[in-house]
């Protein structure tokens, strides 16, 4: 049962990050005492890292180089807590932007696992890749054949999905172009002898785009997880308040409902506004997670959006009510598991 299952729980022996104070010049209190808590037994992983209770609680934070790995290790001294995945995204040029994982990345992918999204544009110069070149092959020797290179001599399995919320694109191709190219690069890692990349496709997870999503499926071959990036946006998107389990919900029930139910699931980004009217709304979102999680299952990734973006700051401050939620949260034995 899902009871059973949330106790059901795997630690990582030696504790979460080290060398870097909290907020306050300390490690939080419970910290010491969450990472060293046994567990009641193994929870064991599929070869996709696919835990067979609880979930992945992760995170995506701004930052390049030396500063990411600062703020990672901030971010995990103030939760008390060491974070299983790290998201981050990269394009198809030849620069920084699009050759990975960078020495950043290749660090943090010593104890994280690392969620790659990769934009088929070029973010220097605004240009946008077709979805029909791509699958032509023509980006194959410049810049597809060279990643698998890279991904493959990385040797940590690493997720990655390609071109993210294809769902709210309009300009790049059509749903089929899209499952061509998606297939397309999977074939070329394949044929290189990829096997440490684990296929997420994702998905905005707007239910009323739900024809379009449905279009846009490569076919359970060529997809390991289906990710969605669910969000209660609120007064920056002028929508009305949601609560985590009426913001992940539909999606889920839809995805089960239309043959995915095979499929693990992962909150590749989410997140809340706050509302400044009631500043423990917020940290009520948060603190009902795991009870929403124990309702569904295959939900076995949460990657929070801890940034601001397009007119909404749904960056997490520790500091708050809401902060002190998402940590606690995070403390709970149904989100524990870390990188072995």
């Amino acid at each position: 049962s899902l009871v059973v299952a949330a106790g059901c729980v795997s630690f990582v022996r030696g504790g979460g990050a080290t060398g870097t104070s909290s907020p306050a010049g300390t490690v939080p209190a419970g910290a010491r005492h969450v990472t060293e808590r046994p567990a009641a037994r193994q929870c064991t992983l599929s070869a996709d890292l696919v835990p067979a209770c609880g979930a992945w609680w992760g995170m995506y934070l701004p930052g390049d180089g030396g500063g990411l790995v600062s703020a990672v290790k901030a971010e995990e001294s103030s939760l008390g807590r060491r974070l299983g995945i790290i998201e981050r995204y990269h394009d198809m040029s030849l620069s920084g932007d699009g050759v990975f994982p960078d020495p950043a990345e290749r660090r943090l992918g010593r104890h994280h696992l690392l969620l790659f999204s990769w934009a088929p544009n070029v973010w220097a110069t605004g240009a946008r890749y077709q979805w029909g070149k791509v699958a032509s092959g023509a980006l194959d020797r410049s810049v597809i054949v060279p990643q698998a290179r890279r991904l493959r001599a990385f040797h940590h399995k690493v997720f990655l999905t390609f071109a993210a919320e294809a769902d709210g694109v309009r300009d790049q191709g059509t749903p089929a172009q899209f499952v061509a190219a998606w297939r397309h690069i999977h074939g070329v890692f394949a044929r290189l002898g990829v096997r440490n990349v684990i296929w997420v496709w994702t998905t905005e997870g707007y239910v009323p785009h739900a024809s379009t999503i449905a279009a846009l499926y490569p076919g359970s071959a060529y997809v390991d997880w289906i990710g969605y990036d669910p969000y209660n946006f609120y007064t920056c998107h002028h929508s009305r308040w949601l609560s985590f389990s009426q913001d992940v919900t539909p999606f889920y029930r839809w995805s089960a409902a239309h043959g995915l139910g095979g499929k693990p699931l992962m909150l590749a980004e989410f997140g809340s506004s706050a509302d400044p009217r009631d500043p423990g709304r917020e940290a009520a979102w948060y603190s009902s997670i795991v009870p929403a999680l124990q309702q569904l299952p295959r939900i076995k990734a949460l990657v929070e959006w801890n940034a601001a973006v397009n007119g909404c700051d749904l960056r997490l401050p520790v500091i708050s009510e809401a902060g002190r939620a998402y940590r606690d949260t995070g403390l709970s034995a149904y989100l524990s598991r870390e990188k072995p």
